[in-house]
């Protein structure tokens, strides 16, 4: 039997209406029942499958027994977790430092220029991310000091011309595309070899379903942009028949074991 889907519609997400329309019966999540820990019925020892926002799949995670129905790991995709695994792959330099300690930090000399790159250490973002500059990064930090106490991955700039989003299952390429804007491109051989790359080491601790985000530099150098999940990534111009089947045969795994 097929794994049941239970898929959080929502505007801001508009992945989740193409795989929802793609299935035909997936069950429908509403956020407000979700906020309320209200979830679907379901017919006890059937696989599951979620998509979704990551704030409903977070709370579907830790729903009893529905939780099986998120594969991702938000702490494993930390980068803070991660890096250790894939450094070499990201073709820059950086650093993850806590939030308040970034205005001590000697940022001219230490990338050589005058802007720096700052994400969150979560995929969750709990700040865009973005490109500054030295000189006037103090009121942007000060907009968000309610982080103070979070890691930030402080790195030096870098620029591409395209950017690829990677499905990967057991280290090998699932689906993907070019990413964000239209038209979508298939992913080269290459990029797909490089991603690959970054996903089998991520089966070290126990990610056997990731995303890969590569970015190709002006002169066509690959550098991992970041890592993430499965369950609340867009799928973009990825192929949904490939990516329906990867997500239903992790599930059917993980119900095997």
């Amino acid at each position: 039997m097929r794994p049941q889907w239970l898929i959080d519609l929502h505007e801001d997400f508009p992945g989740s209406a193409v795989v929802a329309a793609a299935l035909g019966d997936a069950l429908i999540v509403e956020p407000h029942e979700a906020m309320m820990g209200r979830w679907p019925e379901i017919r006890e020892g059937r696989a599951l499958v979620g998509y979704g926002t990551m704030a409903t799949m977070t709370r579907l995670r830790r729903a009893p027994r529905l939780g099986e129905a998120v594969f991702d790991d938000y702490a494993a995709l930390r980068c803070s977790s991660y890096y250790r695994h894939v450094y070499d792959l990201l073709g820059r330099t950086a650093f993850l430092v806590p939030f308040a300690a970034v205005p001590d930090l000697p940022l001219r000399r230490m990338f050589d220029g005058d802007r720096v790159f700052l994400r969150s250490d979560t995929n969750y973002k709990l700040f865009p991310a973005g490109v500054h500059t030295i000189a006037e990064l103090g009121d942007w930090l000060r907009i968000y000091d309610r982080h103070r106490d979070e890691l930030v991955v402080v790195s030096e700039v870098v620029t591409f011309d395209r950017e690829y989003r990677c499905f990967c299952r057991n280290g090998r390429f699932v689906c993907g595309s070019s990413y964000p804007a239209e038209p979508y491109l298939p992913v080269p051989d290459h990029v797909r070899a490089f991603a690959e790359t970054a996903a089998a080491r991520m089966l070290a601790q126990g990610s056997t379903m990731v995303t890969v985000d590569v970015g190709v530099d002006p002169d066509g150098v690959l550098r991992l942009v970041e890592l993430g999940g499965v369950n609340s990534w867009g799928i973009y111009g990825s192929d949904i028949a490939d990516f329906i089947a990867a997500m239903e045969a992790e599930s059917l795994a993980r119900a095997d074991v």
